[in-house]
């Protein structure tokens, strides 16, 4: 992967919540939800903000004591990941320029030390698909919102 380049959430595919710290990853098109551990949750964040690779490598590497983990090749292998199930795609060109880091407190730690860099992993659960698959969100117009439903082009 380009790690110059970023990627944006698949949206209206993907829908996501994190919540204290444990992010809960939804895809409308197939009904596989998942959730993110170790640093996961923060790389998404980044992604989310629209960070290129390169610079949520560096700020993971900053945040964090690799303790000899080879930080960049986790989250490449991660953001790959994200690729592959169709959570994350790449961002045209023409977006690139001009992203600023907000100012935002460290990774926790303890006792004022860099927490122990965990790889983000990606966990997948397909064991209720069939069920979101049938729920009515997917049958809604995306401005009207829910619960009125799109119009059925048989009736046009």
């Amino acid at each position: 992967m380009d790690t110059n380049g970023r990627l944006r959430i698949n949206t209206p595919k993907i829908v996501h919540e994190t919540i204290d710290g444990e992010t809960v990853i939804l895809n409308l098109d197939n009904g596989n939800y998942y959730s993110l551990e170790g640093a996961g949750a923060q790389i998404w964040g980044f992604i989310e903000r629209g960070a290129p690779v390169h610079d949520i490598i560096e700020k993971v590497k900053c945040d964090y004591e690799s303790n000899g983990t080879d930080v960049a090749g986790a989250v490449n292998k991660f953001v790959s990941e994200l690729r592959q199930e169709g959570l994350a795609v790449p961002v045209t060109a023409d977006t690139n320029a001009g992203f600023q880091w907000p100012a935002e407190k460290r990774a926790p730690g303890v006792n004022g030390k860099k927490q122990s860099f965990t790889p983000p992993t990606l966990n997948k659960y397909s064991d209720m698909q069939d069920l979101l698959l049938l729920d009515p969100i997917h049958d809604v117009d995306e401005e009207a919102g829910w619960p009125t439903n799109k119009p059925d082009p048989a009736d046009n």
